[in-house]
């Protein structure tokens, strides 16, 4: 059995095609492929190269493929995934199942094994995600930046600059974000932050950047940045409970996946999360993604041909052989 995993990101995109037991055969990487920010001819070519640099690596096992799992970000929202299938299926053998996820599935898989749960996204965006016994899905938040994008790494940032923005006019408390986010830009003046934020990049972006500055100067003790995380993880629960209550009984033993660039080291979320879940959903358990998202696709794919066993020596053997 022969399965392409594809994770398709506002970032990168990765592909990797392995077999049941974890063994990698081939890997690659191309640029963004999420279709809500890019034209369909560079949404094209970043699929068409990246499958390309897979067949030219073992055109043998490609010819096999059995099925492909793609887990994209932007799909579902669109409402496009079968034309995305469609694009797919033009570049793999006639007889490969293709599958078209949103990029979530990845994530959850790859802190699950296949297994149901919830997974709580926080890169530069953010969103909650879950599947139960009975394969029914529910999502909460995620509805951008611009409304609803608590715990993401823009969040961080944006909460970040307005506390420095707030020292800065005297109505705020002193924070070491200060000090730390002028360093950032290379600036020695609060004033000529603007400047850098609204720049050719989109301010978004650019904002995101600093969430690695805010969790930083929590874990060194700064009040204003751990009041920032307080809030974010009280945000965040608000989601996992909503979300947990369409799919779960309060008590269940459900794991919740922490997945995305924010929880690079989740001590400060873990521990917040636990202290605010007492109450509501007493049996929780919060776990750390255990691969890659790409090989929450190659898991999605071993599940969609029936196999539903996938074990910690799977994940093992991926982790041995996919380049980080």
């Amino acid at each position: 059995m022969y399965v392409l995993g594809i994770d398709g990101g506002g970032t990168k995109t990765s592909g990797v095609v392995a077999d049941e037991q974890g063994t990698v055969y081939m890997q690659a990487n191309g640029g963004s492929s999420n279709p809500n920010t890019l034209t369909q001819e560079k949404f094209e070519d970043v699929l068409y190269k990246l499958l390309n640099d897979l067949q030219q690596q073992n055109p043998d096992v490609f010819s096999k493929l059995d099925v492909c799992f793609a887990g994209m970000s932007g799909v579902g929202e669109s409402g496009r995934d079968a034309e995305f299938a469609g694009l797919l299926k033009r570049k793999l053998p006639e007889k490969t199942k293709v599958i078209v996820k949103n990029d979530a599935y990845n994530a959850l898989y790859s802190g699950t094994l296949g297994n149901p749960g919830i997974v709580q996204i926080a890169g530069t965006g953010s969103i909650t995600f879950g599947i139960n016994y009975e394969e029914k899905k529910a999502r909460c938040g995620g509805w951008g930046y611009l409304f609803d994008d608590a715990g993401s790494g823009y969040y961080f940032g944006k909460e970040g600059l307005r506390s420095v923005f707030e020292y800065g006019d005297g109505r705020g408390p002193a924070t070491a974000l200060t000090d730390k986010i002028l360093s950032h830009f290379g600036m020695s003046d609060i004033a000529d932050l603007i400047g850098s934020i609204y720049g050719d990049e989109h301010p978004r972006s650019i904002i995101a950047k600093l969430s690695p500055i805010v969790v930083g100067a929590a874990e060194a003790g700064d009040t204003v940045a751990k009041g920032i995380i307080r809030t974010a993880c009280e945000e965040m629960m608000k989601c996992i409970e909503a979300c947990h209550s369409k799919l779960f009984s309060p008590d269940h033993p459900t794991v919740i996946v922490l997945s995305g660039g924010v929880f690079t080291n989740p001590t400060q979320f873990v521990c917040r999360l636990n202290e605010q879940c007492k109450q509501t959903l007493p049996n929780v358990v919060f776990r750390e993604t255990r691969m890659p998202p790409v090989g929450g696709a190659v898991i999605g794919g071993i599940k969609a041909l029936g196999i539903d066993s996938i074990d910690e020596t799977f994940a093992e053997q991926m982790n041995r052989q996919i380049r980080k």
